[in-house]
């Protein structure tokens, strides 16, 4: 039978373990006003990707003498290297602007469903109102209701609230009954 082994007490990670290095000493002396900071926003039409810069970017010396006439041929290749360039700066345009509406149609999808649903449906919801304006808003009608009144006499609420009720709600109507002929 083997020795049993001697138990150590409990080791700490090694310095370069994936656990030490996820592991932030308390010590730092940090910005405390890093932490608050956001990242800048990121604009919709920024595509450097399809900006890149190319090689030999149009910068060329200045030709003289017979150099500087080009042959039939030449001329040719640059007129036809000239119409390229021309087609491809507008598949270019094209892809760039497809991008940024894609990245438009990205960002709408950050839109809180509120927002959302408003522009679907043209309704937005009515904002919730605190106690003090629901105050006013009442005080407001009773005021109105005041002033309304015909004969200028003040009368207490609910004293005509079986009258405002019964003036209120319909009274059903029976249908009119219609004989059919029978052929």
């Amino acid at each position: 039978m083997a020795k049993p082994t001697v138990a150590k007490g409990k080791k700490a990670p090694s310095k370069h373990s994936r656990a030490a290095r996820r592991d932030m000493p308390v010590d730092i002396d940090t910005d405390k006003s890093l932490k608050e900071a956001r990242a800048p926003q990121d604009s919709v039409d920024n595509r450097p990707a399809v900006l890149a810069a190319h090689r030999s970017g149009g910068v060329t010396k200045k030709k003289s003498g017979r150099k500087a006439v080009l042959s039939h041929k030449a001329r040719q290749r640059a007129e036809k290297s000239m119409d390229r360039a021309e087609a491809i700066m507008e598949r270019t345009l094209t892809k760039i602007q497809k991008s940024k509406n894609s990245a438009k149609v990205i960002a709408q999808r950050r839109k809180p469903w509120e927002d959302i649903n408003g522009d679907v449906g043209g309704v937005v919801p009515a904002k919730k109102l605190t106690k003090r304006q629901l105050f006013k808003m009442e005080e407001d009608a009773m005021v109105a209701k005041f002033f309304a009144d015909d004969d200028g006499n003040v009368e207490m609420d609910g004293a005509d609230a079986a009258e405002g009720l019964a003036k209120s709600v319909p009274i059903a109507q029976p249908l009119p009954v219609e004989d059919e002929e029978v052929l």
